[in-house]
Order: structure tokens, then C-alpha cells, then sequence
């Protein structure tokens, strides 16, 4: 069962020091080793970031750091783990919990596809209202297609629609103690519901992929670039 572990900060322009990184890619080559870690990888700054929306036609392009956003994603990690629980125990040693918020999302598939790697990787964070639903299933399809084009493309690296059952968690510090809080999280407009990896030549490129993406008609795109990869 696979989860993603979404590794969340208050941006005042500060990064996780030079212990923690130290510590998260010890605990990185651990669970590679064990055969738990399928993909991680840490973010540039919320600074770089870009938001896009697409409303009846048109594109909106809103550049970072997101005032209206208390927490902005740090990086993120897909670990396999046959439940919850054991993807809690996970996040509960990871060393950025301490300092930062980790989310435990389960994922309800994952698609990989060939990497070539020409270009930057860059996440797409598909965030949407809490309360969106899709009955008969056609939003779905429609990300389906789509990814089905940007394989095509030689641009996707992977995507992933995240589990609403069971809710995601948030692992927190709270002093000394790691506290864990269940979701749906109240005080959260947008969530993220899915994401993919891909590859353009530069973040102008990558907004422009944003755009296009059906996604983008029903909640705000998030674009970032990923700094490297954590190899398995």
C-alpha cells in the first residue's frame, strides 16, 4: 500500500538546517534499503513557486510565495508500507516533524512512465476544495487522457490521485511530543488532491504544462521545482 508523505513549513524564508538534512537522508538510504521508499525529493523554495487556474477559458497565473497559505510544501516522499499505521510510524521518525508538519496521504494508484530525463522535474500539486466530488467518475477519465497524452510527449514521469478513505493524518510537534491529528483538516481551504511529475526545459515551461491540465478548471495547480531525487 502506498502512501505520500508531504513534508509542510511556514515559510519566513528559512530551509531545515544542515543536521536535518543530514538525518532525513540517513532515514532516506534506510528505507531504500528496505525496500519502503519508492520516490522522495525535497523543493525550491515557496518563493519560486507559481499557482495557476483556469477559469471559463482563461488562465491565471499567481506567482509565490501564497499570502492566503499558512504552510507551504517543503518536499514529499512515497513510501510503500502495508497500512496506516505503518506509514504513521514512518512519518513519526522522519526528522522534519519535529520542526514542520508531515501529511500521510494514501494513494489510490500510481502510474510511472519512462524517464528520460531531459529537462527539470517539476511537482504539480492538484489542490482543490475539500468537498469536490466526482460521481460518475469523469474527472478521473479526464486526467487519465490527459496523462496518457503527456506520456506520449515524453514528459510525465509519474501521477498519482490521492485517497480520501482512509482521511489523511498530520504529524506535528507540539513541544516535546509528536501529536497526531486526523483529517479532513477544517482550517484547510485547498488541499491537495493528486499530483504529477514531470519534465520541461524551465518553470516557464512547466506553467505552461500547468495550464492544460483539466485539474486546473476546478482547483489551483501548484507548481514547483524538485531539487533533485532521493534514488531507490
Amino acid at each position: 500500500m502506498e502512501f505520500m508523505l508531504l513534508f509542510a513549513m511556514e515559510d519566513r524564508g528559512e530551509r531545515n538546517d544542515a543536521a536535518c538534512r543530514v538525518e532525513m537522508g540517513k532515514l532516506a538510504q534506510e528505507l531504500a534499503r528496505e525496500g519502503k521508499l519508492r520516490r522522495g525529493f525535497p523543493l525550491a523554495p515557496a518563493a519560486e513557486a507559481a499557482s495557476v487556474r483556469v477559469q471559463a477559458g482563461k488562465p491565471f497565473v499567481t506567482n509565490g510565495p501564497f499570502a492566503e497559505t499558512k504552510e507551504h510544501l517543503g518536499g514529499a516522499w512515497v513510501i510503500d508500507v502495508p497500512d496506516r499505521a505503518a506509514a504513521l510510524e514512518i512519518a513519526r521518525r522522519i526528522p522534519h516533524a519535529r520542526r514542520g508538519t508531515v501529511e500521510v496521504h494514501r494513494l489510490r494508484v500510481r502510474y510511472s512512465f519512462l524517464d528520460e530525463g531531459v529537462g527539470k522535474p517539476f511537482l504539480l500539486a492538484f489542490r482543490e476544495d475539500a468537498d469536490l466530488r466526482d460521481p460518475d467518475g469523469s474527472k478521473m477519465r479526464a486526467m487519465i487522457a490527459h496523462g496518457r497524452r503527456l506520456d506520449r510527449q515524453g514528459v510525465l514521469i509519474e501521477t498519482a490521485p490521492l485517497a480520501k478513505d482512509p482521511p489523511p493524518a498530520r504529524v506535528t510537534a507540539r513541544g516535546q511530543k509528536l501529536l497526531v491529528t486526523d483529517g479532513p483538516f477544517a482550517e484547510t481551504k485547498d488541499v491537495v488532491g493528486g499530483y504529477s511529475i514531470v519534465r520541461a526545459a524551465d518553470r516557464a515551461a512547466a506553467i505552461e504544462l500547468a495550464k492544460h491540465y483539466p485539474a486546473a478548471t476546478w482547483g489551483p495547480v501548484e507548481v514547483r521545482e524538485i531539487l533533485f531525487f532521493d534514488e531507490t
